[in-house]
């Protein structure tokens, strides 16, 4: 899970200005200042959540320097298939292989290595 925290309030708004996707955003109960108003407003226009957290909590999620903001990004980015279907060039036709619910990772392993051999 800790690769998907980043903590600070100016890593937290660079990452919400670069599009990086926010699961949840912790900040320290009656956190104050001028940065900390700046990312508030950020995350209103963003449509990011907060969630008031006693510092104990924003401690056991990383033994960095927080400064009362902690964000966890999402694991995986999702993408609409018109989005992936925009990069292919004319003269290619495109495949695109869709799992749902693949739980054997020897599956999804055989899945991609067909999806390989078929281009």
């Amino acid at each position: 899970m800790d690769n998907n925290l980043i903590f600070g309030i100016r890593p937290v708004a660079e990452a919400i200005e670069a599009g990086r996707r926010i699961e949840k955003l912790y900040i320290r109960k009656g956190a104050e200042g001028q940065l900390m108003s700046e990312l508030r407003d950020l995350c209103f226009r963003h449509r990011i959540r907060v969630q008031e957290v006693p510092v104990e909590k924003l401690n056991r999620l990383t033994r960095g320097n927080h400064q009362g903001v902690v964000a966890q990004t999402a694991a995986i980015e999702y993408v609409e298939p018109a989005d992936i279907l925009e990069r292919v060039p004319e003269d290619e036709t495109p495949l695109i292989v869709v799992f749902d619910g693949v739980t054997d990772v020897r599956n999804f392993g055989a899945i991609a290595r067909s999806a390989e051999c078929a281009g």
